[in-house]
Order: C-alpha cells, then structure tokens, then sequence
C-alpha cells in the first residue's frame, strides 16, 4: 500500500513539474511573441507577420479592431513618425498576459500589454509611463514627497 501511495505521490509530483515546466515555457514564448511584435511589427514594419501573430479578433483598449485594423493602427503610428523605435526594456509576464516597459527613440515611453491565446495577439492595451512623461514636461518625478505642487 505504501507502495502505491509514494508512486501515486510521485505521478503527481511530476505531473505537477511538468505542469510547471509548461508554464515557464509558455510564458517565454510570449515573451518571445511579445519581442517580434515590438521589433518586426512596429520598428520593422512587417505587417504581413499579423497575419499569423495576431487573431483575427483582436482589440487595442478594449475596442474591436480585427487583423485590418491592428495593421491599420501599425501603420498609423508608423506614418506619424517613421523614424521613432521602440526599445523592450522590461518584461513581465501573468497567465496568458505580457506586460511591457517600452522607450521610444523619440523619448517617450508606455506601457503595452498584450494578451497572448494559441500563439496569437487577442488584445493589445497601452498607456502612457507616466514618470516618462513627467521626465519629458521637467516635472518632480515623485510628487508626493514634499507636499508643494509639482510644476
């Protein structure tokens, strides 16, 4: 009987692992994703690589775009300034989730966040680094320290 327990016990342990190892593995593939999206989406300007990164159902800020209209938003930014590229200089990943802090040749920085199912781009969420943006306007990059306005 004790037998059995530790095999079922050790089944379990490696079902575990593996679940884990798949998991960490996911979350480099994202990662991997993530980095192709930055560099050959947005600074290269492959939008035929959206075909197969992203779905066909895929929204930017909670709005539906499809693949036409991420392509349309891709080469939107690109248009407004053709000479701005962005830089990964962090990443974080949560469930099917990548976060990432991105700098731009031009300065400024965001956030993007990219929600990744089967390999493919769902949703796409930015937003401004704010201390970035405070940077930029030469304002306190911590404001609540000393109490007075920050401009």
């Amino acid at each position: 009987m004790r037998t059995m327990i530790a095999a079922a016990g050790l089944a379990v342990m490696a079902l575990a692992g593996a679940a884990s190892s798949a998991s960490a593995q996911d979350a480099d593939q994202n990662k991997t994703l993530f980095t192709v999206v930055v560099n050959q989406v947005y600074n290269g300007g492959d939008l035929a690589l959206i075909d197969d990164l992203v779905s066909k159902n895929v929204s930017h800020n909670g709005t539906p775009l499809g693949r036409e209209g991420y392509k349309a938003l891709v080469k939107d930014e690109r248009t407004k300034d053709p000479s701005r590229k962005l830089t990964v200089n962090e990443l974080v990943t949560d469930g099917d989730r990548v976060i990432g802090r991105l700098s731009s040749s031009t300065g400024s920085g965001e956030i993007l966040v990219l929600r990744i199912q089967d390999g493919q781009v769902t949703e796409q969420w930015t937003m401004a680094d704010e201390p970035a943006l405070r940077k930029q306007f030469g304002l306190k990059e911590n404001p609540g320290q000393s109490g007075t306005s920050a401009n």
